[in-house]
């Protein structure tokens, strides 16, 4: 009997226990909310440690991976070798001038936003131009007539510049100038 006895206040005891142990124990669901609450910060913390370069790897393996299976799909389906090929052929055939066509359309959009950017520079720099102090046309060479870069009498235009400084002018030759400043 004091075997039973001692069991039975030993059960006592331990539901007393457990009931006080509640009331400064946190429940099953706060521990539970308070997991879901650390796992979501560390989850936060890797994705920001992680490496955009593992992050670029989980978007290949997302383009990658169902290639991968369709093909797996085509080489184990109930077809002859010479039919299983010919899909194939196929397939990579329309895939490969779907790409060519994307390619020629993105060259042309390339090339037409490549004209308009020209275009809008050349008209910026016409608007430029024009607010210029010289009105004459503009040789080939280039016209200095007008702005600061023209010489003064005082200076000397040096050999190599002077036919194009003449054509700047408007005359042929350094002859026709001695002649009209006479």
């Amino acid at each position: 009997m004091k075997t039973s006895k001692l069991i039975n206040m030993g059960k006592d005891h331990a539901h007393d226990a457990f009931d006080m142990a509640k009331d400064y124990l946190p429940s099953t669901h706060q521990l539970a909310k308070a997991k879901m609450k650390a796992d979501k910060k560390l989850a936060m913390g890797a994705a920001k440690a992680m490496p955009q370069k593992v992050k670029r790897m989980e978007l290949a393996k997302l383009i990658v991976l169902p290639i991968a299976g369709a093909l797996a799909g085509l080489l184990f389906a109930p077809k002859s070798g010479k039919a299983l090929r010919t899909d194939i052929k196929s397939k990579i055939t329309d895939a490969k001038d779907t790409g060519m066509e994307k390619g020629k359309e993105w060259k042309e959009m390339g090339v037409e936003k490549a004209q308009d950017m020209k275009e809008n520079h050349m008209e910026k720099t016409d608007i430029e131009h024009k607010g210029a102090l010289s009105d004459e046309p503009e040789s080939a060479h280039g016209n200095v007539h007008g702005t600061p870069a023209e010489p003064t009498e005082d200076q000397t235009i040096p050999a190599d510049k002077l036919a194009e400084t003449l054509d700047d002018l408007g005359y042929d030759s350094e002859e026709e100038l001695i002649e009209e400043e006479k």
